[in-house]
Formats: C-alpha cells, structure tokens, sequence
C-alpha cells in the first residue's frame, strides 16, 4: 500500500547527529530539485554511483530526462575503463543510440593523425607525424620540415625536405632509393640551360 506524508514546511531526517547512515532500499525519485551539502569534516566531495559494487555491475551512471520518456545517458563503462555518452538511451540506461567515449582517447597507433571519421576519432598509418624528426607522411610520401639535415632515404617512397640552399636555389631537396637532389629554381634552370 502506498504511504503520502505532507508537511507544511522542511523535514530534516538526522542520524546520530550527522554521523549516521541514511538506507533506503528501494529505487528513489525525487520529483524536485536535489542539493548535496557535505559536511565540514568531509575531505571528497563525490556522490557515489553504484555503492558497494563489488565487479558485477559493469556500467553505471547517470539519466537525463529528455522528453516524456526518452534520456540522455552519462555512464561509465568499466570494459573500456572510459566515461562514455549517449544522447538517446531507455530509463536505465541502455543505448539506444551507441554511448561514445568522452575524452582525448586516440585512435589508429602511435605518432597517427587524428581526424573525425563519422563523429568518431580515426586514424590511419597513411596520415601520420613523426615528432622527434618533424616528418608528416602522407601514403608513403615524407614531407620534412626545416631539420638542418638530410633524412635516410625511405623505402619505396620519395622524402621531400629543406636544408641549406646549393646550387638549385631553393633549399628544396628530394631523396628516394635513386636521388638525392636539391629542386632547382626556374632562375637556376634558365642558367644552367645557356651555360651547359
């Protein structure tokens, strides 16, 4: 039988003068706002989701109500051991639109550009940057910033870089498996073609 208690003004509920534990085993709606206040001797100020969970839940979290009956989900998923989205989920929680890491978590392996694919992180070892040489590579071909000094030929590739300007004017250098030659400048080319 349902029980309706009405007051005409706050009710405060005291356990042990503040030190006790408040049970309720039931689910709980609460139809109003909600304030958390901790008290001064607290030192973490977190609510805690899932109590007392000892592994068998695998994803908890919170439920925004959206409409009437649709939500918005914020969980964690331990699987992943990431805090996940979703914009449209049941009420308790189950995607119905896929939940979506939160976060920075990087897609495709070490030193892979970034790029959005369809909402998500992407990464692809044909779009990579090499940090430690300032090399952008771009489906096999390298692309070198200012490194002062000429790179390794790559294997079955064509490194394009700068370095000091020669007799091409251009500073502009290219190396592969079968040259390794500055880019010569229009001005140059005019040159060298009266003088050879």
């Amino acid at each position: 039988m349902s029980t309706y208690k009405t007051t005409s003004g706050d009710f405060t509920l005291t356990c042990d003068n503040g030190n006790g534990v408040f049970t309720i085993n039931a689910q709980t709606l609460f139809a109003g706002n909600v304030t958390y206040t901790f008290p001064s001797i607290s030192t973490s100020a977190f609510i805690t989701v899932a109590a007392n969970n000892t592994g068998a839940i695998t994803d908890m979290g919170l439920l925004a109500q959206t409409g009437v009956s649709s939500f918005a989900g914020l969980r964690f998923d331990t699987g992943v051991s990431a805090w996940q989205v979703s914009s449209n989920v049941y009420g308790n929680g189950n995607p119905i639109t896929a939940y979506a890491n939160i976060g920075s978590t990087a897609a495709g392996a070490n030193t892979n550009i970034q790029f959005n694919n369809d909402g998500v992180f992407g990464g692809n070892t044909n779009l990579s940057y090499d940090y430690a040489n300032s090399a952008l590579t771009l489906n096999g071909h390298e692309v070198l910033g200012n490194i002062g000094t000429a790179p390794s030929a790559p294997s079955n590739a064509v490194a394009i870089y700068n370095n000091a300007v020669g007799d091409g004017a251009t500073g502009v250098y290219v190396i592969s498996s079968n040259v390794d030659d500055e880019l010569i400048s229009a001005t140059q080319a005019r040159k060298f073609s009266i003088i050879f």
